[in-house]
């Protein structure tokens, strides 16, 4: 059983798989109700990071640069057809980091890269550090900058005690991220973001755009940061729409040439 990737439904004969990465503190549960609304074509495949949901006992990453190897070993045999990633937020840095470390190792890349509220990872972090920071300072700092922290979660002091340990680790894991120079990626990226987010402007979405040789997309939806959460915002649509689109010139151009997997 692999404990990093989470199936609520399996498609065994679809021919895509879209790995999702959830944003800091956020897991599989994220995605809910994903799956009906990709369509039957793609098999969606959550990426559990220790320290949350059923890894909640595990120690959670503190560092991009750590978590990254672990991920990329674990997705390995899942790699036996053309898949994508989507990251939103953290995820989004998390998805590009891997998309790096399969080039490093000479192994198939995803065939397309979705990030979705987050500024493009060669710009510098614009806002104060706040992971040092005490424990209810830490949380209202996350609350007035991005929201998501459901109420029943700051009321109840078991729920947050169990909470703020890999939230801390995620913001962190942000906050400490380097980015290293190099070559843009093959596939291409297609970013969104919510017209309503006060802390990922269109601009530093634009700047994806350096980190493809591919086609690069941007699109601006209703909503703030956890746009995607809008049903009127219908990112899942977007990008079953997208990807298959993508995949079927794939086959065009490449019917000939049997997909290589890990």
């Amino acid at each position: 059983m692999n404990s990093w990737i989470v199936y609520s439904h399996r498609r065994r004969s679809a021919g895509l798989r879209l790995f999702s990465f959830a944003h800091a503190g956020g897991g599989a549960a994220a995605f809910r109700g994903w799956n009906d609304r990709l369509g039957n074509e793609i098999e969606l495949g959550y990426i559990q990071l220790p320290g949350r949901e059923s890894r909640l006992r595990e120690r959670p990453f503190f560092s991009i640069a750590e978590l990254i190897p672990h991920l990329v070993d674990a997705l390995g045999a899942q790699m036996d057809r053309p898949f994508a990633f989507y990251g939103h937020s953290l995820g989004a840095r998390i998805a590009f980091e891997a998309a790096r470390e399969l080039r490093r190792r000479g192994a198939p890349g995803p065939v397309h890269l979705f990030v979705a509220a987050c500024q493009a990872p060669q710009l510098p972090w614009p806002h104060p550090l706040m992971n040092g920071l005490e424990a209810p300072q830490f949380l209202r700092e996350v609350q007035e900058r991005y929201g998501g922290i459901p109420q029943q979660v700051v009321e109840d002091e078991e729920l947050c005690g169990l909470t703020l340990p890999f939230l801390r680790a995620d913001v962190t894991m942000i906050e400490t991220y380097v980015y290293t120079p190099g070559l843009p990626l093959d596939c291409g990226i297609s970013a969104f973001g919510g017209l309503q987010d006060h802390t990922v402007a269109q601009p530093s979405l634009e700047q994806w755009q350096a980190q493809t040789r591919g086609e690069f997309h941007l699109q601006m939806m209703p909503g703030d940061h956890f746009f995607p959460q809008l049903a009127e915002a219908r990112l899942p649509e977007s990008i079953s729409a997208e990807l298959l689109d993508i995949v079927r010139t794939h086959k065009h151009a490449e019917h000939d040439r049997p997909w290589r997997g890990m």
